[in-house]
């Protein structure tokens, strides 16, 4: 499955390409949300990278919550036992993190809100 087509990735390049977000965590806009059993990523920047598509983001597992960069290319060759791949949210609208209505999600902000408060 293609995950962004091509001119959603100069859209995000364009509007939100990599370290242009840094610092604002709950307030990051959010440009595409992508999922597999109980992953899921949420995509706040990319940029193109030779014949591949860098995005930064969060991905949520339930084991090793994180902020990571990750390839498009990777994503997308993600199999599990062979047939399940990983999908892209087609009704998600771009948002600010804190506007999406997922606790995991709001849980693993909420660490880095204390942390800022704290500093």
């Amino acid at each position: 499955m293609k995950l962004l087509t091509e001119t959603q990735k100069k859209n995000i390049a364009e509007k939100y390409p990599l370290y242009s977000q840094d610092g604002k965590y709950g307030e990051a806009v959010c440009v595409a949300k992508f999922f597999l059993a109980n992953w899921t990523w949420y995509i706040i920047e990319g940029q193109p990278d030779g014949d591949d598509f860098l995005m930064f983001g969060i991905v949520l597992n339930g084991f090793g919550d994180e902020y990571g960069y990750v390839s498009l290319k990777e994503v997308e060759s993600v199999k599990v036992r062979g047939v399940l791949e990983v999908e892209r949210d087609k009704y998600f609208k771009e948002t600010e993190l804190k506007n999406i209505d997922d606790p995991d999600l709001r849980k693993f902000l909420a660490k880095f809100e204390e942390k800022v408060v704290s500093e």
